[in-house]
């Protein structure tokens, strides 16, 4: 098993992968921040599936599209958390566990993952992170461990406003990854991309 992680303060439209997990919330506006710069680029795909009442954010919920090569990823998979105040890393736990198996089902291991954040969260930001990678990554090594020719990479864009230390991140995550150094990599890239540059 070959584990590749880059952590990054890019948007999901920069992201070259098989797939992007984009979060939701079903208290919120679902398209501010971010997500309204997702939705021009995708030119109003977001809008028409929130005003049909496909996606809402409810938690649980996992919807698969096609990005129509609007962006640089494959296909987009949201996945509702329910109310922004009940999240919790157990929450998050829960959503990672059903997001790799939906992943794994499809064949997808080239994906990017923004860690979600919103205003009135009570949870840290922080641990909520970490708690995302770590799951991420010991499902991979419980699951995929003795698999030779097997083969990952994750993409973690993170909000540079809430976490702008990227390099504190990569060295507790060094410290807990199980794996031999040859096995993975961790990556940092600390910058916007250029139009064509690839991640």
């Amino acid at each position: 098993m070959r584990l590749d992680l880059r952590l990054t303060h890019r948007f999901f439209d920069q992201l070259w992968c098989q797939a992007v997990v984009v979060f939701l919330f079903k208290d919120k506006p679902l398209l501010t921040g971010y997500l309204s710069r997702l939705d021009e680029k995708l030119t109003g795909t977001l809008t028409q599936l929130i005003d049909r009442n496909f996606l809402t954010g409810k938690r649980d919920e996992l919807i698969l599209v096609a990005s129509q090569e609007r962006i640089k990823a494959d296909k987009l998979l949201f996945v509702g958390l329910g109310s922004h105040r009940s999240y919790s890393s157990e929450i998050s736990s829960s959503a990672i566990k059903k997001i790799l198996s939906t992943l794994e089902r499809l064949k997808l291991y080239e994906f990017g993952i923004m860690v979600p954040w919103v205003k009135g969260i009570k949870a840290d930001y922080m641990e909520l992170t970490k708690s995302i990678i770590i799951n991420l990554v010991d499902y991979y090594i419980i699951s995929k461990k003795d698999a030779v020719n097997f083969s990952l990479k994750v993409i973690f864009t993170i909000d540079e406003k809430i976490f702008p230390d990227l390099k504190s991140l990569e060295q507790q995550l060094r410290i807990y990854i199980d794996l031999p150094a040859s096995d993975y990599s961790i990556a940092i890239d600390n910058s916007r991309s250029k139009v064509n540059e690839k991640v």
